[in-house]
């Protein structure tokens, strides 16, 4: 890959990663990850890689990546921690140590990324959706979205591809509220550590993301996909377009 193309990859927001094996001599897998995706999206990967130098006697659901001396969360947009963690130049590669720790609790892992997307799209609906006047929020995710949409959407999401067929799907999902109250589910990482999830209330269509969060938090710096927020984007922008896969809209500050 050249200067170029690797430039083209970060400008379609994923991030160049370097995996090592804690207390190895084999190579490290170099790869690139999309700014959404989970870290589970990529065990498998980094797990053959490793296995084709060396038989691993650990399971892949015991794969832990230490960044920095921090344990990281598999939970949530890979992008998310390293804009909450990362100091460093944008175009060097990102040092993950592999270790192998207690087993997490999931069997397959295709069952365990789908699982944690549904968690999250679950909380993200509650957000967007528990209001006085609306329903029930889950029916969102039960009644309007098919088992067939489920395995389409996720084969989008784990290439990117199609994305207008994805975002056809999250329609599905965040159709717009009966009762003109807009909820923004939102979650924001604070660089020293520790984050808290809450709702923003959109008031009109000329509120901008700014406005937004000052009524929660004053005073603070964001950043938002790898760059600092410009805090002038309508709010209304992130509630229709600029949500992760997930529902929820991550800031870092």
């Amino acid at each position: 890959m050249n200067s170029q193309q690797y430039q083209q990859e970060i400008w379609n927001m994923r991030l160049a990663v370097k995996v090592s094996l804690l207390n190895s001599n084999i190579p490290p897998l170099y790869l690139m990850i999309y700014r959404q995706h989970y870290l589970l999206f990529y065990y498998q990967q980094i797990y053959d890689h490793f296995n084709s130098y060396s038989p691993q006697i650990n399971k892949i659901n015991q794969i832990t990546f230490q960044y920095k001396n921090t344990i990281l969360t598999y939970q949530i947009p890979f992008g998310v921690l390293i804009d909450q963690y990362k100091s460093e130049d944008t175009f060097t590669p990102i040092e993950l140590i592999l270790i192998y720790q207690k087993q997490a609790q999931f069997f397959t892992l295709e069952d365990e990324i789908k699982n944690q997307i549904k968690f999250n799209l679950k909380w993200a609906c509650f957000g967007r959706y528990n209001h006085e006047g609306y329903g029930d929020p889950i029916k969102n995710l039960t009644q309007n979205v098919s088992i067939n949409d489920e395995i389409q959407a996720f084969k989008r999401i784990k290439s990117f591809e199609g994305k207008e067929d994805l975002f056809q799907y999250y329609m599905k999902i965040f159709e717009k509220p009966n009762t003109g109250k807009i909820q923004l589910p939102i979650r924001i990482y604070f660089k020293k550590g520790g984050h808290f999830q809450t709702i923003i209330e959109i008031t009109d269509q000329q509120q901008t993301i700014g406005q937004a969060l000052n009524t929660k938090i004053q005073g603070i710096n964001f950043i938002f996909n790898g760059l600092p927020l410009n805090t002038k984007i309508s709010a209304q922008d992130f509630y229709d377009y600029l949500y992760s896969i997930d529902g929820f809209c991550y800031f870092v500050c």
